[in-house]
């Protein structure tokens, strides 16, 4: 396991915000999965406003959104306080109409009870 404070790790994490900035939306995901599968709770104070900002740009591609939806489960459970939960899910909730990422942000929405509430509800009554 590397530290935060090595050089490879630095290197990684620069490389993983340099696929987030990016216009292609294969590096994009390549870098929502890597994030959501060797993430820590380093990595996700360093890179975790990143994820919210992709997932609620209304020109992200759909695939990219759940992927996006996907890694901000996995950095809810690493470093829950780093999120401002009021904030998040009133830019969530402007989400919850694209019929491609509901099952994602319900996922999301265990983590946030605000949220959870109002998924269940919308999802009983549209």
């Amino acid at each position: 396991m590397m530290h935060h404070s090595n050089e490879l790790y630095k290197l990684v994490i620069q490389a993983i915000k340099n696929d987030l900035s990016s216009k292609d939306p294969v590096h994009i995901c390549l870098a929502l999965t890597c994030i959501a599968n060797i993430g820590t709770p380093d990595m996700a104070g360093e890179i975790g406003d990143e994820v919210p900002r992709i997932l609620t740009q209304p020109d992200t591609l759909h695939g990219v959104k759940k992927c996006a939806a996907l890694c901000l489960l996995r950095l809810f459970e690493l470093k829950p306080d780093k999120f401002n939960h009021a904030d998040l899910s009133s830019r969530l909730i402007a989400l919850l109409s694209d019929q491609h990422l509901v099952s994602a942000l319900f996922s999301i929405s265990t983590s946030i009870p605000f949220l959870f509430h109002l998924c269940l509800s919308l999802s009983f009554f549209p």
